[in-house]
Formats: structure tokens, sequence, C-alpha cells
């Protein structure tokens, strides 16, 4: 799990950087934060939906060597939640957009 953890941690960072580097103006406003905020948690979700696609194939090959904790646990943990974040996020920052934040 740790090597799960890691490999999400630094595809969402290596996201997160790119975005900064390429998309992000330089002054960062409401908008952009929203932006810089997306690819971190893309990173996450791409990530977790990649283990758990690679959880699937290999219990479609051979049901013993992944438990059906292992599978729900990593979907739930590394691509449910940073999903769910996503959606908070986005509602808190509707929010700000709708009251005019600045």
């Amino acid at each position: 799990m740790l090597g799960r953890f890691i490999s999400c941690g630094v595809l969402a960072i290596s996201l997160g950087a790119l975005w900064r580097v390429t998309l992000a103006p330089s002054r960062v406003g409401i908008s952009s934060a929203f932006a810089g905020i997306f690819f971190l948690l893309l990173g996450f979700i791409v990530g977790g939906l990649a283990w758990y696609v690679r959880d699937a194939r290999v219990r479609r090959a051979d049901p013993a060597r992944v438990s059906d904790e292992r599978i729900v646990f990593s979907f739930v943990v590394f691509a449910a939640m940073p999903f769910a974040v996503l959606v908070v996020v986005g509602l808190v920052w509707l929010l700000a957009f709708v009251i005019g934040a600045r």
C-alpha cells in the first residue's frame, strides 16, 4: 500500500508541477487555483484507477492473488476519496466564484 500511495503522490505532484510550469498564469487567482488543485487531485484519481485496473486484471487471472478487500480499499482510498475531495473543492470554488471572491 505504501508503494501505491507513493506512486499516486508522485503522479499528483508531477501533474501539479506540470500545470504550474506550463499552464499556470503568473498571478494565481480563484480560477487558476482551482485548476491547480484539479491537476493535483487528478494525479491521485488517475493513479488510483490504474492500480484498480491492475488489481482487477490480476484477480481475473488468479482470484487468490488479490482479495476483495484490497480491490475495494484501493479504489476507495486512491480513486473515490480524491474524487470526493475534488467535488467538495469544486463546490467551495463555485460558491466563492458566485460570491465574488477575487
